[in-house]
């Protein structure tokens, strides 16, 4: 077969040397058209080689600088008529550039068309992908991905039981404030008092400031309902001022309104695990939420049964 795709010339090719982008036409991979082919017909070396080139295809289209955008499509046709589908998504969740999965370069280096595409062969994230995902949607502080995509629920520990109860997902909405330092997040957490009788517990994460923030509502030991604020694994540590808000309903005016600071300034907030002997931090702000947690009828949830809540937090 004549084909201008010298990577699979077994007496020519070097496969301890992956091709250069430019050396490598993707219309020449496309008519190669090794799919329609049987994958016996190359050896191991050969087929090594091809996944070298997809991987290397992959890397220009999420890191190179001078990249066309258009030509995402035809790149990605030509990879997965190169590779099985399932060895293709799986490439695409493997920590193969830099440490990082193809789909975090995406999102670090803001490539819309390329994350919209490596997304179409990703029905679930694996737990190295997710991970992977998180760090990137933090380190971009893009909180509407994070939603989007619904990464929080994978750490969720009630989310077997959530989904036994039909629970709906949690909807957060996060703004900046009136300085640089601050910012609004907006929670609607729906059946909330089901959630908490049978879970005991409910994880809400939201993303702003480049650190994953999370609210947990708990079942204190006095049978009330506590609530705690924490920075996610992985988030830098900061000194907030928070000003918590549970709204009220049924024709109430009083809201519950816990204020979230740390007891010495000197102190930091820090994810579990933070080792910094130069500073000294505390894991979790907590405060009591009361006793109407287990109420029936209580004020603080609408009449589909839905918390409403408000987070603003200033860093100091």
């Amino acid at each position: 077969m004549d084909s201008k795709f010298d990577l699979f010339d077994g007496g020519r090719s070097d496969s301890n040397a992956p091709p250069a982008y430019d050396a490598v036409s993707t219309s020449s991979m496309s008519a190669y058209s090794i799919q329609s082919r049987p994958q016996s017909v190359f050896s191991k070396e050969q087929t090594e080689q091809i996944r070298t080139t997809v991987l290397s295809l992959i890397r220009d289209i999420v890191t190179a600088p001078d990249f066309v955008p258009s030509s995402v499509g035809s790149i990605i046709d030509a990879c997965v008529a190169s590779l099985p589908t399932a060895e293709f998504t799986a490439l695409l969740q493997e920590s193969n550039i830099e440490g990082h999965t193809p789909v975090y370069w995406a999102v670090v280096n803001n490539r819309p068309e390329a994350l919209a595409a490596f997304l179409k062969f990703i029905n679930t994230f694996t737990s190295g992908g997710c991970e992977d995902m998180r760090l990137a949607c933090m380190a971009t502080s893009d909180h509407a991905l994070f939603m989007k995509l619904q990464l929080a629920s994978y750490y969720n520990e009630s989310k077997p039981l959530d989904r036994c109860l039909g629970c709906p997902t949690y909807d957060a909405q996060v703004s900046g404030g009136d300085t640089q330092n601050q910012f609004i997040a907006k929670m609607q957490i729906g059946m909330f008092q089901k959630r908490m009788r049978v879970a005991h517990s409910i994880c809400v994460e939201l993303i702003s400031q480049g650190r994953i923030w999370r609210l947990v509502f708990s079942m204190g030991t006095d049978t009330g309902g506590q609530v705690s604020l924490s920075l996610a694994e992985h988030s830098l540590p900061a000194r907030p001022k928070a000003l918590f808000t549970v709204e009220a309903h049924n024709g109430q005016p009083k809201s519950l309104e816990i204020l979230f600071q740390l007891k010495k300034k000197a102190h930091l907030l820090a994810p579990v695990g933070y080792v910094n002997n130069s500073i000294h931090t505390c894991t979790f702000l907590s405060a009591s939420l009361g006793g109407w947690v287990m109420f029936d009828d209580t004020m603080y949830t609408d009449s589909d049964g839905t918390l409403h809540v408000r987070l603003e937090v200033t860093l100091e």
